[in-house]
C-alpha cells in the first residue's frame, strides 16, 4: 500500500508537454464559467430558477472539492483523479442537459462542479510544482483570458439559435476530453509529502498570511467585476456602452496575463503588487474625475489588467511557500471562495443604489489585500530568497 501512495515514479512537471496538458485540462474543466453566462438566463428561466443559482451551485461544488482535495492531493494518483473528475463532470452535465425538473438540474450542476473541482485541484498542483510557478500560472491565465475574449467575439453571432441544453452537452464533451488528456499527466508531482518531515512553522505562517492576502485581493477583484456587470446593465443606456466595451475589458485581462507571463521571473514578488496598486489607484481617480464612457472603460480595463497580472504572482508565491505541496489546492480554493462570495454579494445587493457600494467595497478589499501582501513579502525577504534558491 505504501508503495502505491509514496513510491510512485516522479515525472518531470517542468516539461512543456506536461504543462500544456495541465493548462488544457484546466481549460476544459473550467469552460463552464466561460460559456454558461451567455445562456444561463434562458436555462434557469425554463425551470423558474434565479439565473445565478446554477453557476453558483457549480462554483460551490468546485469549492467543496478543492477543500476536500487538501486531504489527498499528494496521496492519490493524479491521472485517476483527473479521470474521475472529467468523467463525473461529463456525466453530471449530460444529466443536466436531459433534466426536466428544477431539483434534478440543481443537483447535476452541483455534482458537475464537485467533480470538476477534483480535476482542477490536480491542475493547480501540477502547475505549482514547476520550477517557475508564476510563469506557469501566468500562461494558464492567459489561455483563460484569450478564451473569454474569443467567446465574447464569437458567441453573439450564433447564440440566438442555440438551445442552452446543447451548450451543456458541449461542455460535457469537453469534460470527457480530459479523460483522454489525463494519460499525458504525471501520476504525482515533484513535491513529496513525507509523514516524517519536520514542519516549518515560519513558512506555514507566511503561507497562511499570503493566503489571507490573496483572499482579500480576489474578493476585491470579484466585487469590482460584479459591479461592472451591474453597471453595464444600468449605465449602458446612458453612456452608450456596447458589446465592444466588454471585449475591450476582456482584452485588458489578456494584456495583464501576458505581462505577468513575460515578466514572471524578472520582477520578484513585491514590485508587481506595487504596480497593481498604482493601477487600481489610477482607476479610482478616473472614476472620480471622469465619470463618463471613457472613464468607466479605462478604469475597468486597468483593474481587469491588474487583477490578472497580480493573480499569477499570488498563485506562484503560494506554490513556492508550500514546500511539501500539501496545501496546493488552496491555490484553487481561494479564488473560488472569492468568486462565490462576490456572486452572493452582487445578487443580494441588487439595485442601482448599491452599485457604488460594490465598487468601493471591492476597492477596499483590494487595497487591504495588497498592503497585507506587501507587508508579508517585505518582512520575510530572507525566507523568500531561500525558496527562490531552492526552485532555481
Amino acid at each position: 500500500m505504501s508503495s502505491i501512495l509514496f513510491e510512485k515514479k516522479r515525472a518531470d512537471v517542468n516539461r512543456f508537454g506536461v504543462r500544456l496538458t495541465a493548462i488544457l485540462v484546466g481549460l476544459c474543466l473550467s469552460f463552464y464559467w466561460q460559456a454558461l453566462p451567455y445562456f444561463q438566463q434562458d436555462l434557469a428561466a425554463a425551470v423558474s430558477l434565479h439565473h445565478w443559482l446554477l453557476p453558483g451551485l457549480f462554483s460551490a461544488g468546485a469549492l467543496l472539492a478543492s477543500g476536500l482535495a487538501l486531504f489527498f492531493i499528494r496521496l492519490g494518483d493524479w491521472r485517476r483523479l483527473v479521470l474521475i473528475g472529467g468523467l463525473g463532470s461529463a456525466l453530471a452535465l449530460s444529466g443536466a442537459a436531459l433534466a426536466s425538473g428544477a431539483l434534478w438540474l440543481m443537483v447535476c450542476h452541483g455534482l458537475a462542479g464537485l467533480f470538476a473541482g477534483f480535476g482542477l485541484s490536480v491542475v493547480v498542483s501540477c502547475l505549482g510544482d514547476t520550477a517557475k510557478p508564476v510563469s506557469s500560472f501566468a500562461w494558464a491565465l492567459l489561455v483563460q483570458a484569450l478564451t473569454a475574449a474569443g467567446l465574447t467575439f464569437l458567441v453573439p453571432s450564433f447564440a440566438p439559435g442555440i438551445d442552452p441544453k446543447q451548450v451543456l452537452l458541449a461542455l460535457a464533451g469537453l469534460a470527457f476530453l480530459t479523460v483522454l488528456l489525463s494519460r499525458l499527466l504525471p501520476t504525482s508531482g515533484a513535491k513529496r509529502l513525507s509523514l516524517l518531515s519536520s514542519r516549518n512553522s515560519q513558512a506555514d505562517k507566511q503561507l497562511l498570511q499570503v493566503a489571507v492576502a490573496g483572499l482579500l485581493i480576489f474578493l476585491g477583484y470579484g466585487l469590482f467585476w460584479s459591479s461592472h456587470q451591474l453597471q453595464f446593465e444600468t449605465v449602458q443606456p446612458v453612456l452608450g456602452l456596447g458589446a465592444s466595451a466588454i471585449m475591450l475589458l476582456l482584452l485588458a485581462r489578456v494584456c495583464g496575463a501576458l505581462l505577468s507571463a513575460v515578466l514572471a521571473a524578472r520582477l520578484g514578488f513585491l514590485l508587481p503588487v506595487a504596480v497593481a496598486g498604482v493601477l487600481v489607484l489610477v482607476a479610482v481617480a478616473l472614476l472620480q474625475v471622469k465619470p463618463d464612457k471613457t472613464g468607466y472603460l479605462t478604469a475597468y480595463g486597468l483593474v481587469g489588467a491588474a487583477g490578472f497580472f497580480v493573480a499569477a504572482y499570488l498563485m506562484g508565491l503560494l506554490a513556492k511557500l508550500d514546500s511539501s505541496g500539501r496545501f496546493s489546492p488552496l491555490i484553487l480554493t481561494i479564488p473560488l471562495f472569492a468568486i462565490v462570495g462576490a456572486m452572493m454579494a452582487s445578487e443580494i445587493l441588487v439595485g442601482e443604489q448599491f452599485l457604488h457600494w460594490l465598487l468601493w467595497s471591492g476597492m477596499m478589499f483590494w487595497a487591504f489585500g495588497l498592503f497585507f501582501y506587501a507587508k508579508v513579502v517585505r518582512d520575510n525577504r530572507q525566507l523568500l530568497a531561500d525558496h527562490n534558491v531552492q526552485s532555481s
